[in-house]
């Protein structure tokens, strides 16, 4: 008995760090993506795309790679995952093109959608229940909360050490590591039955690429032009076919009852806000941090530091709070920080200096998302039973399709702002019209935050009363 404990707890070790390094290596390219696009040449299109295309893939395939993972078994799954995201890593970090870093981080996508649903039902089924089940999930939501700040920093240390391939290749070491420790560690698990999807996930996964490359291409081809419109259309039909089989399908990778019930829309829509607000504010303030402000990587990863500490702090208080206050009130409280957050990264300037304009950034971003993400996890499975699985997995999906377009979005209008103003004013320079173009960006995200926070506030604010009832 006590060696089957130890083993368990050995496997929570493995299974946070497998996910660590998920969380890590969404936040590491970050830090390393300028250097990345100086060495290889990359335009700023492509530079986006180094982190878009990940999230992309990475976001629209977290459904189907769940039902891979309960098919073929969730221990076999996880370890094939690892290979696949070890080895899209090695060519990540030998790329010598801007096409071959892209078709890698895509590849580390696919493959990391099978790796973090398997992760997740492996740990929930090696602690079913009790006191080591609640000690487990706080030990690794503490874990995975420390996950960004350890991104950013990282990607300073290997990118000012090593070079920039190394946040790519840091990821082989650590999933051999990982698979030898989860072989060990885990029994196989027995697969289920019943067919997987494909068609279907792979008919989500090209409508949000159809959308996103639609928002993407605007910068160049002007907002209102045929081939555009024809790609924002086609991959919004795309999605509505996927709406319709998954309506009509006996085992769907996305139950529509699911979006029965206000609340847990609420938490979806404050996720998807959050995707498309924060990973391109990271971005900019990357970007800016190295080339315009001159500070090192490392710096620059140090830099961030105070968005993990507020997370982390607004994490302790939300908690506890939760049982005493509705989880709307700190999704619109939370929306309503970030959108302030992006306020004043809006008034940003060339010479702006870091403790007035880029630190209270941080910080609201850090308060609002240990606002939005635990009263989102709470809300999101609320009543939702046996389905509780799959509805944190749509919170996640809903999370990394909005930074997906988020990037898209915001960076072409970044983009757009750029071009604008150097065709007008050639002379004020091209530092100068980054800038702006980045604080035009983060008015927009602003908008968009503070319209989610008033959505959020309508779907929830009114619970039937069979709800009422209930929580008393």
């Amino acid at each position: 008995m006590g060696e089957s404990r130890t083993r368990r707890w050995w496997a929570l070790a493995w299974i946070s760090v497998t996910q660590v390094m998920m969380v890590v290596d969404g936040t590491v390219m970050n830090i390393a993506v300028p250097s990345a696009q100086q060495e290889l040449g990359l335009s700023d299109v492509q530079r986006q795309w180094v982190l878009t295309v990940y999230v992309l893939a990475f976001g629209s395939l977290l459904l189907l790679g769940g039902r891979v993972s309960d098919v073929i078994g969730r221990r076999r799954a996880l370890l094939i995952g690892l290979v696949g995201f070890a080895l899209a890593s090695i060519a990540g970090g030998l790329a010598v093109s801007g096409a071959m870093l892209l078709a890698a981080r895509a590849v580390q996508g696919v493959f990391g959608a099978l790796v973090t649903p398997s992760a997740l039902a492996l740990l929930s089924v090696t602690f079913p229940d009790g006191a080591d089940r609640a000690r487990a999930f706080g030990v690794f939501g503490t874990i995975m909360g420390s996950g960004s700040g350890i991104g950013v920093v990282l990607g300073g240390v290997l990118t000012d050490s090593w070079g920039w391939r190394w946040a790519l290749l840091i990821n082989v070491p650590i999933a051999v590591a990982t698979g030898l420790g989860l072989l060990l560690s885990l029994r196989v698990d027995p697969g289920g039955r019943g067919p997987v999807d494909v068609t279907a996930g792979l008919l989500s996964a090209a409508g949000l690429t159809a959308v996103t490359l639609g928002l993407t291409g605007t910068g160049s081809s002007g907002w209102v032009s045929a081939p555009r419109l024809g790609l924002l259309v086609a991959g919004l039909g795309a999605l509505a076919v996927f709406a319709v089989v998954q309506g009509r399908a006996q085992s769907p990778l996305m139950p529509l009852s699911l979006f029965s019930d206000r609340l847990r829309v609420a938490a979806f829509t404050a996720m998807l806000a959050w995707g498309v607000a924060v990973l391109p504010t990271f971005l900019f303030l990357s970007v800016f941090l190295q080339q315009v402000a001159g500070l090192t990587p490392l710096v620059t990863g140090l830099a961030f530091l105070p968005y993990t500490a507020a997370i982390l702090l607004a994490v302790r208080l939300v908690r506890p709070a939760l049982t005493a206050a509705p989880p709307r009130v700190f999704l619109a409280a939370g929306l309503a920080l970030l959108a302030v957050g992006l306020l004043v990264l809006s008034w940003l300037t060339p010479d702006a200096p870091y403790g007035s304009r880029v630190l209270p950034v941080l910080l609201l971003l850090g308060l609002g998302t240990g606002c939005v993400q635990p009263a989102a996890n709470s809300a999101a499975t609320h009543r939702a039973g046996p389905a509780s699985g799959v509805a944190g997995a749509v919170a996640s999906t809903a999370q990394q399709v909005g930074s997906s377009i988020g990037l898209a979005l915001l960076g072409t209008i970044a983009a757009t702002t750029t071009a604008a103003l150097l065709a007008e004013a050639p002379t004020s320079g091209t530092t100068t019209a980054v800038v702006s173009g980045y604080a035009g960006a983060s008015s927009t995200g602003a908008v968009v935050l503070a319209v989610a926070a008033v959505v959020v506030l309508v779907l929830a604010g009114r619970r039937p009363a069979a709800d009422r009832t209930e929580s008393r």
